[in-house]
């Protein structure tokens, strides 16, 4: 097998993941290898596009350049729908090339969010819009951490979804970095200079993007059929609302309620600043270490049934949640709210699984009726695909909603309407999913895991 990482070799000559001879003579390593390095990329860029949500924590609350909770909010939620924006458009823009060099563009970007961060944290009394401004570019790690789950497709089919858990998994992770970061600064220096907080970022892109420049491999890029491509079909699909509703209301809480914590803590508790972060941190540490664990168990017991148990459990929480705001209690607070955060990685793990599930018994269906196969699991793919692209979308524009309310002066009334929306989805899983059916399809049903 050849050398495609070589300098000379811009793009791998023969990569055929189905053939196991060709996975066992090599293959596998040279997927993990790609796999491993792409989750280093998007564990940065994750920490790139988290980190405002820090540093709006050391920001002085009146009298400097931000004028208070709804600036803050702000500055947190601008990142997450540049993100939202620049994804669609850097996929289109860099679809084309090959797993490393799309690595190494999406995280040699990560310069200009880190550089302009450092600058403007050094000018006192900054004016509110410049920072919105430079808090937009940090959006560009959301296109990093995106681009890490292209090399999945190094890896067979049957493995593929798998390989993506683990780069989204590395990915999640990345919040966790810059809070760490945030702790140590607050316990060492006090807050005083949050340039340091920006600034450990630069040895971290330097370092990602060097080592996938001169590690990784390109894979040739796969041409998408028909099926793939074409965005209506989708759009009809009842299926696609269905599961970018349950994907909103768990991996969109999950990326919101991980930013959120800290500032709602800080806001609302009058927590300090080392008590919020370390809390946001172990939240997002157990959030992250339970959406594998979603996804395991959802292989066990099924897809729906471990996203309706999520989903309960969510909206449990989110009442103790009111409970505890109304009440001012900070620690019944903050342990209900790491409770929703590792209930929603939980959820969001088990929707990863059955979103292809759900598709893929519709393929299995349409090739017992005699379609052809490679159309009906193209479109399973592209459906799938469809998901996640709208829950992204629509996880950024609730983040926009949702967080101001959290960290301002509407928490109770957010709180209850994210309980009502989470029973909402609940209702909506057990109705189309998790319900026992009748027995001709329950086995087909059972055979793709929608137990």
């Amino acid at each position: 097998m050849t050398n495609p990482a070589a300098p000379l070799r811009p793009e791998a000559e023969r990569w055929d993941a189905e053939d196991p001879g060709f996975w066992e003579r090599g293959g596998r390593h040279v997927a993990r290898r790609n796999l491993l390095l792409a989750a280093a990329g998007g564990h940065v860029g994750t920490s790139v596009r988290s980190m405002w949500a820090v540093l709006v924590l050391f920001l002085p609350a009146g009298g400097g350049p931000v004028p208070g909770p709804g600036g803050k909010s702000l500055l947190l939620v601008t990142p997450l729908v540049a993100g939202a924006v620049l994804r669609p458009v850097a996929e289109r823009a860099l679809g084309r090339l090959g797993g490393r060099d799309r690595t190494v563009a999406a995280v040699a970007a990560l310069v200009l969010p880190v550089l302009a961060a450092m600058c403007v944290l050094q000018r006192p009394g900054a004016p509110l819009w410049l920072l919105v401004l430079v808090a937009a570019t940090a959006g560009a790690g959301d296109v990093a951490a995106a681009s890490s789950a292209g090399a999945a497709g190094f890896f067979p089919r049957r493995a593929q979804d798998r390989a993506a858990a683990l780069a989204a998994a590395g990915a999640d992770l990345g919040v966790a970095l810059v809070q760490t970061a945030g702790v140590v600064a607050a316990v060492t220096a006090g807050g005083s200079s949050l340039v340091w907080i920006a600034a450990v970022h630069v040895p971290l892109v330097a370092l990602a993007a060097v080592v996938a420049a001169l590690r990784m491999d390109n894979l040739p890029v796969a041409r998408g059929g028909a099926a793939d491509r074409g965005p209506g079909g989708a759009l009809r699909d009842p299926h696609v609302w269905a599961l970018s509703l349950l994907s909103l209301a768990t991996a969109g809480s999950f990326t919101a309620y991980g930013l959120a914590f800290g500032l709602v803590l800080r806001g609302g508790f009058g927590s300090s600043v080392t008590a919020a972060l370390a809390c946001a941190l172990l939240a997002t540490v157990l959030g992250a270490a339970a959406r594998p664990l979603g996804r395991l168990l959802a292989g066990l017991w099924g897809g729906a049934r471990v996203t309706l148990v999520s989903l309960v459990g969510m909206a449990a929480g989110t009442a103790t949640l009111s409970a505890a705001a109304a009440g001012g209690a900070a620690g019944a607070f903050a342990a209900a709210f790491t409770a929703v955060v590792v209930l929603a990685g939980l959820g969001a793990g088990a929707v990863g699984v059955l979103v292809p599930a759900v598709f893929a018994a519709r393929a299995g269906g349409a090739i017992l009726a005699g379609r052809d196969a490679a159309t009906a699991f193209a479109t399973a793919r592209g459906r799938s695909a469809g998901v996640a692209g709208f829950g992204a979308v629509a996880g950024a524009g609730v983040a926009a909603a949702v967080v101001p309310a959290l960290s301002g002066g509407a928490l109770l009334p957010a709180l209850w309407a994210l309980l009502s929306f989470y029973g909402a989805c609940a209702a909506l899983t057990y109705a189309r999913y998790a319900r026992r059916v009748p027995a001709p399809g329950r086995e087909r049903a059972v055979r793709y895991g929608l137990r």
